[in-house]
């Protein structure tokens, strides 16, 4: 199997296994990083969310843009949590620092995601599944749509294995799509358990954060956005950039 070979792949970087409550040790790892510099990263996670969300209100092509541009704004983030870890303030600035220094290969890992985006869509749609367009209010009723949601679900994991470290391997460490991309994927299999227990966790959170009047999000959401680079930093990086 690819997950049990010990060297798969020929980069210098290889993915880490990590033991599953780990993935909670990130939430608590991007909190700490956020408390260093609040309002840095207040500025940066609003001006993120506003790139994106200007992205997918142009016209005509705003949901392709959005998607193709996404990782480019997100390797940003992760240059500016990057220079935060070395001892440098984060500026809303470095937010842009993706298009200045690896747009091409960025907008590959884009362009790659709507690419199975849309082939996910179409086998489902021609394998005439469908998702409840009415609430569900019996298992009886629920049942004929299990099919369909199980593969959306697989279909979903799938691309997000291959996404969740494609953006940070592109900055921060020089890769290629291609290669950032299966990266990716193997450090997704390898370490499943503990991105699980980060997604459980952090959904829990999140819906926790939308209740006082979603007043919550305002730290959430640049903590949501750290997680992933304490993920990344956890599962790929040297001993020297996780001091």
């Amino acid at each position: 199997m690819l997950a049990d070979q010990d060297s798969v792949i020929d980069v210098a970087v290889e993915p880490r296994r990590i033991a599953a409550m780990q993935g909670w040790q990130w939430i608590i790892n991007a909190f700490t990083m956020f408390k260093q510099a609040p309002t840095a990263w207040l500025g940066l996670c609003g001006a993120y969310i506003l790139l994106v969300a200007g992205f997918s209100m142009l016209p005509f092509v705003g949901e392709i843009a959005s998607t193709v541009l996404g990782p480019v704004c997100l390797g940003g983030v992760m240059w500016a949590a990057q220079k935060q870890a070395n001892g440098t303030v984060p500026q809303i600035i470095d937010l842009f620092a993706g298009f200045q220094q690896r747009l091409i290969e960025l907008v590959k890992v884009g362009a790659f995601l709507l690419i199975g985006v849309v082939i996910a869509q179409q086998i489902v749609a021609l394998l005439g599944f469908s998702l409840p367009t009415k609430p569900v209010t019996t298992m009886a009723e629920f049942e004929p749509y299990m099919p369909a949601l199980m593969l959306n679900l697989l279909a979903a994991s799938t691309i997000y294995s291959v996404f969740i470290y494609a953006p940070s391997l592109v900055m921060l460490q020089g890769l290629a799509a291609g290669e950032a991309m299966k990266l990716s994927f193997l450090a997704f299999t390898r370490n499943w358990q503990p991105i699980f227990v980060m997604s459980l966790f952090g959904g829990a959170l999140m819906l926790l954060a939308i209740l006082p009047m979603f007043l919550g999000l305002i730290v959430a959401l640049p903590v949501a956005l750290l997680t992933s680079y304490m993920s990344y930093v956890d599962v790929f990086a040297t001993e020297n950039e996780r001091e």
